[in-house]
């Protein structure tokens, strides 16, 4: 018997998760106390055969505990680490990445059953409205400075506008708030005119924030969620919804223009593409993100060519990509104790090929199941979240893993539910 009523548990549930899915995108210094009152209500439950149990009668639970495998491979990464203590070392990284091993187990264990009917729809919602807010607060940070004397109109791009995380975090979180809303366009015929142009202004809002923070890995994930879109909306004819692929050729239009309106952000795109061309040549002290990430993915296939099958531990990733920075003279990249710039070859650094090989699953697996399973959302989840693993080592701060890890688990585990309440394209 547990400390707390099943009513009151499954309601302090029920807001925990509202106020987790609100705050991931406004600031992390509110989440982990979160997360630490949701694993607080999840012990006094005290139920632990009745979760063993569950996990073991149902498959689809065993499938998302299995997504914690990769942080196990990090545990076992510590025990040929080097590096222990600090804040680049093993278990400093271990607590970083803890949200990949706690939500598998919370989504695996916890019986949604009494839970109100549209807690999926919810969290969702409660996840758009944050983001929203986080924007608003952003602009809000940049228009005080700009009118208290700085008049500086660079306040609303990039960097100047981040104000208290990477413009690509926050990129990463208005895409998938397009993708929660588009969805909704697409697959529910029962929203009014007045809702629908609703949805469209909010899309428009969280694009013109993803342009004019000037992410190139944000603006180019949305383009491509545009396409997947507009592809999936082919393959699934049976569906009855190809008729609405009016919707994302619309915003990817709108995107274009939105990108043309902004010549500071398109110039990141044409400093990128000069990077790439000149990739041969570039000066080692180089400042620029796109030429910085070349040198940087360079260096650590140097680090993996030394360390293939088991990598190079846990705590030890920054301190030999900056063995190989100096050595080649990288500076700023040195200077700035650069990560991989890249998911996918950060884990392989750390947890050489078995690590790669367990992540790359990780995404191949559900992505395909999702399709199977026409689950729209969580494609687009995966497309989006799976390109910026490309780009950014997005499981390397707090801000990454926890989104990653917590709409991870939560999407897999509605997606395999068959109530077509929680999933109108299912």
């Amino acid at each position: 018997m547990g400390m707390i009523k099943p009513k009151i548990r499954d309601k302090i549930y029920f807001y925990l998760f509202l106020a987790l899915a609100f705050f991931i995108p406004v600031h992390d210094k509110f989440v982990p106390p979160i997360i630490i009152l949701i694993g607080l209500n999840w012990i006094l439950e005290f139920n632990f055969k009745e979760k063993s149990q569950l996990i073991k009668h149902e498959r689809k639970r065993r499938d998302i505990l299995a997504f914690g495998l990769l942080y196990l491979l990090y545990v076992t990464g510590v025990s040929y680490s080097s590096q222990l203590k600090g804040q680049e070392g093993a278990f400093f990284d271990l607590e970083v990445k803890m949200s990949l091993l706690i939500f598998p187990l919370l989504f695996s264990s916890i019986d949604f059953g009494p839970f109100r009917k549209n807690f999926f729809n919810r969290v969702l919602g409660s996840f758009v409205i944050g983001s929203l807010f986080s924007g608003l607060l952003l602009i809000g940070f940049s228009s005080f400075e700009f009118f208290n004397g700085k008049g500086d109109w660079n306040l609303f791009f990039y960097t100047k506008l981040s104000h208290w995380q990477h413009p690509s975090y926050f990129a990463l979180y208005y895409a998938f708030s397009i993708a929660v809303i588009l969805v909704r366009l697409i697959g529910n015929f029962e929203i009014s005119r007045r809702e629908r142009y609703f949805y469209f202004i909010l899309i428009l809002c969280f694009q013109l924030l993803i342009v004019i923070l000037s992410s190139k890995a944000g603006i180019l994930a949305v383009a491509i969620m545009y396409l997947v879109i507009l592809l999936y909306l082919f393959v699934k004819k049976n569906l009855g919804i190809s008729n609405r692929f009016w919707a994302p050729v619309f915003l990817f239009i709108s995107l274009s223009l939105l990108l043309i309106m902004f010549p500071q952000s398109y110039g990141r795109f044409v400093n990128a593409k000069s990077a790439v061309e000149h990739e041969t040549s570039l000066p080692t002290d180089t400042k620029e993100s796109s030429a910085a990430r070349i040198l940087v993915w360079k260096s650590a296939f140097e680090v993996i060519k030394a360390n293939p099958v088991i990598g190079v531990g846990t705590g030890d990733v920054k301190q030999e990509l900056r063995k190989v920075y100096k050595e080649k003279k990288i500076e700023g990249a040195y200077e700035d104790h650069l990560n991989a710039h890249n998911q996918f070859i950060q884990t392989t650094v750390a947890l050489g090929v078995l690590g790669l090989l367990v992540l790359v699953l990780g995404f191949l697996m559900p992505t395909i199941y999702s399709f199977k399973r026409n689950s729209l959302l969580y494609l687009l989840f995966l497309v989006l979240a799976g390109f910026h693993f490309l780009v950014e080592s997005m499981l390397e701060r707090q801000a990454g893993v926890v989104f990653y890890a917590f709409f991870n688990s939560l999407l897999f585990y509605f997606a395999i539910e068959k109530d077509k309440r929680l999933n109108p394209l299912e």
